[in-house]
Formats: C-alpha cells, sequence, structure tokens
C-alpha cells in the first residue's frame, strides 16, 4: 500500500515546483500464473516495450562501480513495489506488481531472474492472476527449510481495506511454483517487507492493517513454517506503517516505520521476539511517506535504503487541481544509509539515485526500494520504482557508499 487514505488508491511520486501534472492514462493488463512465459496485455499481444527496459545490467556512465538496468515491464501502466531475494545458487529474483493501474483488478504479480554470473534479467512472468482482485506488494522470502516463498495481499479493486494474504510456493528456487494458498483472510491485512527469524526459530512477518479511516503496524508470527499465523499488534503506531524489522546484535528486534504525516523514519523495538514492541519514536532520519527497507550486512553494519526527503523539512511539490490540489513530499533523492551502532545513528549516507529530467515530468518518483546482499555476493543489489514505469535494479558495494557518504 502506498501514499493513500485506507480504502483508495492513488499514484506515488515526489515533486518540485508549483506545476500541474497530466494524470495518466490506464492500459490492458497481463495475467499469467507461474514461470512459463511472458506476461502479455489484455488483447493478447505482448505490451509494447520501452526500449531502455531491457533488463541489461551496465556500470553507471560516469560512476562505474555502480552497475544498473531497467528490468521490462510486461504491462506500460505501472510497475511498483519490488521485493529481491538472493538464493543459494547465486541466482536473484525480483518481483513486483505490474498492470494498468495499482488497485485496477489486472494488476498482477511478476516475476524475473537474474542467474548467477548473468548481465540480463528474464522477461518477467505473471505469478498471480485473479480476475476479481488487485494483487499487489509481493514479498519474496527463502525460509530455513529452501522453501522459497512469495507473500502478497489480494484485495478487491481498489479497496484495501479487503486485503488477505495470499501465498505460493516453490522448492526449485522459483522455477515452478505451488498453487496460491490464503494464508490469512484478513481482512485489510498488508505486507511490504520479508519476514525473518525473531531468533526462536518462528518466522516473523512486518505487516500493516488497512480498516476504514485508520492504518498501524503489526507483526504475524508463524510457528509452523508459515502453515499459520497469528497477529501481534504494534501498539501506538497509528499511522506509521510497513515496518521494516532487523534482529540486532544483542537479540532485541528493530523495527523502523514509514510516517503517513510525511515527517520521519520512525523506531520500535521488541525484547520478546516480536509479541510485544516499544512505543515508536521518530528518528533522524526523514520520512516522505513512502516504505524503507533495513538489512544487515555481513560487516556488521546495518544498511537502509529510503528516501532522504519530508514535508517536515520543506521538501514537496503541488499535485492535484482546484480543491484537490495538495503539497506532496518528495520521492527523491534514493539514499544508502550505513549504522554501525545497531541503528541509533546513521553517519553514512550516499545517495543512490537523484532527479533527472523524466522525474521533473511527472508527478512520480523513486520509491518502494527492496535491499538485498545476497551470500555469495560481494555487493549490495536494491530494486526500486522507476517513475512507476519499470523497477530498476542498482548494484553497488559497502565501500561505495562509505567512500562518497555525505
Amino acid at each position: 500500500m502506498n501514499e493513500r487514505t485506507p480504502g483508495r488508491t492513488d499514484h506515488d511520486g515526489p515533486a518540485r515546483t508549483e506545476r500541474h501534472v497530466p494524470a495518466r492514462t490506464d492500459h490492458d493488463g497481463p495475467a499469467r500464473t507461474q514461470e512459463d512465459g511472458p506476461a502479455r496485455t489484455g488483447d493478447g499481444g505482448p505490451a509494447a516495450p520501452d526500449a531502455r527496459f531491457d533488463g541489461v545490467l551496465r556500470p553507471r556512465p560516469g560512476d562505474p562501480a555502480v552497475l544498473e538496468a531497467l528490468l521490462p515491464a510486461p504491462h506500460p501502466g505501472d510497475s511498483h513495489a519490488a521485493s529481491l531475494l538472493g538464493l543459494d545458487d547465486g541466482d536473484l529474483l525480483c518481483a513486483w506488481f505490474n498492470g494498468p493501474d495499482e488497485g485496477d483488478r489486472d494488476t498482477n504479480v511478476v516475476l524475473s531472474r537474474l542467474p548467477r554470473g548473468a548481465g540480463r534479467w528474464t522477461a518477467p512472468v505473471a505469478l498471480s492472476a485473479d480476475p476479481d482482485r488487485s494483487e499487489q506488494n509481493p514479498v519474496l522470502a527463502q525460509h530455513a527449510d529452501g522453501t522459497v516463498w512469495l507473500l502478497h495481499p489480494s484485495n478487491e479493486p481498489h479497496d484495501q481495506t479487503t486485503a488477505r494474504l495470499v501465498t505460493r510456493t516453490s522448492t526449485d528456487g522459483g522455477r515452478t511454483w505451488a498453487a496460491p494458498r490464503v494464508a490469512h483472510e484478513g481482512p485489510g491485512v498488508y505486507i511490504r517487507n520479508p519476514p525473518l527469524d525473531p531468533g526462536d526459530g518462528s518466522w516473523l512477518l512486518p505487516a500493516y492493517r488497512c480498516r476504514p479511516g485508520a492504518e498501524h503496524s503489526t507483526v504475524l508470527i508463524s510457528e509452523d513454517a508459515g502453515a499459520g499465523w497469528k497477529e501481534y499488534d504494534m501498539a501506538g503506531t497509528e499511522g506509521l506503517v510497513q515496518p521494516t524489522v532487523v534482529r540486532r546484535l544483542d537479540g532485541s528486534l528493530l523495527g523502523l516505520l514509514r510516517s503517513r504525516a510525511a515527517d520521519r523514519v520512525h523506531a520500535v523495538v521488541s525484547h520478546d521476539a516480536g509479541r510485544t514492541w516499544s512505543r515508536p519514536v521518530p528518528t533522524e532520519l526523514p520520512n516522505n511517506n513512502s516504505a524503507v527497507q533495513l538489512t544487515r550486512l555481513p560487516s556488521g553494519a546495518l544498511a537502509l535504503v529510503y528516501n532522504h526527503a519530508s514535508l517536515e523539512r520543506g521538501e514537496y511539490r503541488w499535485v492535484g487541481q482546484g480543491a484537490a490540489r495538495r503539497k506532496k513530499a518528495l520521492r527523491t533523492p534514493l539514499t544508502l544509509a550505513l549504522s554501525d551502532d545497531d541503528g541509533r545513528t546513521w553517519p553514512w549516507r550516499r545517495d543512490v539515485q537523484r532527479a533527472d529530467d523524466e522525474y521533473l515530468e511527472t508527478e512520480l518518483g523513486y520509491s518502494y526500494p527492496a535491499l538485498v546482499r545476497p551470500r555469495r555476493d560481494g555487493r549490495l543489489h536494491l530494486a526500486y520504482s522507476y517513475l512507476r514505469k519499470a523497477v530498476k535494479h542498482v548494484s553497488v558495494t559497502e565501500d561505495w557508499i562509505r567512500q562518497g557518504a555525505s
């Protein structure tokens, strides 16, 4: 779920000046159910491709230490909310939602693969295709038993308060998938970030509840390898959503949350494997009412990817028309930050993506980042929404962040 009130949807995006940005148009959308070929448009033919979106990994001009690719977009309407997973064999998986528009019944989850040693992402294939529901915010994860999981909300068109949690599993690294299963009926349960073992052998999935006029964060915990889930609320998190959680070196859990007020990233802590949480407190990091993601690096540092902008700092543009005109926090730059003290301070920051000319022509920005550091790879991998036109993959090293930090 993105920058909107519960029960409705609108486009994500940054901003700059007081200028009207035309609304986007809808297109036909994909619908396929397993990794067996490219998703296709509603008229049966492939979506018209943008030549830049070829999935080829290339050095960034002027900074060859950065590798980047724009993944193919099966449908030109909307590509958003990427999730990354590094497999034990060295392959990298990326899932996101794609279709005419967020909340549309023809918007589904798609998956692409970057094989180990390859320089090009595979053509995306659709992994969900419920004709009556919109399927969004996919999360990829690998259980300790090796099973790859796809988890995603599924809701009635443009009504996130009806969301339920759907899962699919794969025992061959995401090449074939079991049939979808409703893992949690909700209603209104949404996810954004991947699960983790909180230290007691269970599986903790950060989540949030969408109810009419209200949202708050929660976690779902499974003690039977994902067969069943029990919910535990994060007290005091009204208006704070999409938690991302890591285990700290002392065994406690740190959660960072997106703020609907577009002020700052907020933090919560658990000392009992996620069953109870401290009240949220604002951190030093700005938040623009967009998603963030945390991960632990082999060096011991925590890495966070987020937009270094907020309304609190006066970083916004005007969007909408007439009485609907409003301030919207920028969704640029997209920034990587490092913490050497388990998330208490973030002294190392470097921008991964800054506004370009194309950004100035749209209400949309660089948002919803995913972040992984695969076991067999010495690099950090990010995937994020590039102006909602495509998912962009960027690969850097930890040293790149520290050497160029602001």
